[in-house]
């Protein structure tokens, strides 16, 4: 073994490479055949599988190297110098010309002058030496993020996200999740794609289904698409969707219950276990998809998903749950608040000395969650709130790929 930045490797043979591995990723299914290559190779912080590029690592490290040869003050490295100048004068291949060629690539100008070597950018800023690596980087996660954009159906709702205010930490959890399976990985990036066989993609993207009607083969109301068989789809509102509802809201009422002294410890988030109707101690009690009986205003929707009273902050919280599609989380937001305002104020009669408060918990289908979300779950659970969302995000998620399964199943009876 020789270390990358002693070698020249034809780039010929390092694209194979890479080739080769995106193979064994696709043969081993951890990579959908459809699905777009750039994605593979940008950092899991904006949604992709941070897989290294050989070609890209060789290149930065090259670019690396010779910056550190014409900043380095020590003599015998002015023999090395003079040799690559040498070579770059006599049209052999030298490090000089490879990483000027190579910076050029990422928009980068490079100006090997001993001491002291710069970069320019396109834009005409100068760069210190030690700050060219880093920017190597960048323009590269740049030139991907383009070419994801550009992909109007496999990067779609990739691109929305990334041009989404108001979600923060959306893929979070890729990092986070240390142990998630690959099938879950391989099964969400499948969904962000659009790649899941519905008759949308059979008809516009793949064009192997000669039948015209793209209708739901479940509901036959609306289109078959990804938003509407992950929230959109009637037949499953009441199975489905409502079984990820509860899986996501349950993380976070148990833990409710564990602070208030009501259970001992909080299951796990992949735990069968579902919540009791009731529970009560001296301090407070709560309650699990149970209704608000009226007595002194007139309410329609009195069915809260779940509320607790803590007797001893005067407090009743009220927390309501959904998992809309990844547009639809503001709508959602707005729509549940309007809603139970009549509940509050009978509430607020019931409990005149008490402090009513609604937390609406919005998570759309693919685990993206909005600024307003995560605040309030800081502030009924305080400084365990990341561990609770990421036990959200999972609940959702797997919950997602479990409805996608369940899809491919039914499609592959149709055939």
């Amino acid at each position: 073994m020789y270390p990358m930045w002693t070698q020249s490797w034809p780039i010929a043979e390092l694209q194979q490479l890479d080739r080769e591995s995106r193979k064994i990723l696709k043969e081993n299914g951890g990579y959908h055949p459809m699905g777009t290559t750039d994605l593979l190779y940008l950092p899991k912080k904006f949604g992709g599988r941070g897989l290294k590029s050989v070609e890209s690592t060789y290149k930065n490290i090259k670019v690396k190297t010779a910056i550190k040869l014409y900043a380095n003050e020590d003599p015998t490295m002015r023999m090395v110098r003079e040799f690559e100048e040498k070579c770059e004068r006599t049209g052999r291949r030298s490090l000089k010309k490879d990483t000027e060629r190579y910076a050029s690539e990422r928009g980068l100008y490079l100006k090997l002058s001993y001491p002291c070597p710069t970069a320019n950018t396109e834009e005409g800023e100068e760069l210190p030496g030690e700050k060219v690596g880093v920017m190597m980087m960048i323009k590269e996660e740049e030139s991907k993020t383009k070419e994801v954009r550009q992909q109007k159906w496999q990067g779609k709702l990739i691109e929305a996200r990334w041009d989404d205010a108001d979600v923060i930490g959306c893929f979070s959890w890729l990092c986070r999740w240390k142990t998630a399976p690959t099938h879950t990985v391989v099964g969400v990036y499948e969904l962000y794609q659009q790649l899941l066989p519905s008759k949308i993609y059979q008809q516009y993207k793949t064009k192997t289904s000669n039948d015209t009607d793209v209708k739901c083969r479940m509901c036959g109301k609306a289109m078959e698409s990804v938003p509407h068989v992950l929230s959109g789809c009637s037949a499953l509102a009441q199975s489905k969707y409502k079984t990820r509802h509860d899986a996501a809201l349950k993380v976070l009422f148990f833990d409710l219950l564990c602070d208030m002294g009501l259970i001992e410890s909080a299951p796990s988030w992949c735990s069968p276990e579902t919540p009791k109707p009731e529970y009560k101690n001296d301090r407070a009690s709560a309650f699990w998809d149970v209704p608000v009986y009226a007595e002194k205003t007139e309410v329609r929707a009195n069915w809260i998903d779940a509320r607790v009273v803590d007797k001893q902050k005067k407090k009743v919280l009220l927390l309501e749950m959904s998992c809309p599609w990844m547009t639809n989380r503001k709508q959602k937001e707005e729509e549940k608040t309007s809603k139970y305002a009549p509940l509050r104020r009978e509430i607020r009669q019931q409990y005149p000395h008490y402090k009513i408060a609604q937390y609406n918990i919005i998570i759309d289908v693919l685990g993206g969650v909005s600024r307003k979300t995560l605040d309030s779950i800081k502030e009924l659970v305080g400084v365990r709130a990341d561990k609770i969302l990421l036990d959200i995000q999972k609940a959702v998620i797997s919950s997602a790929l479990n409805i996608a399964r369940s899809f491919k199943v039914l499609t592959a009876q149709d055939l």
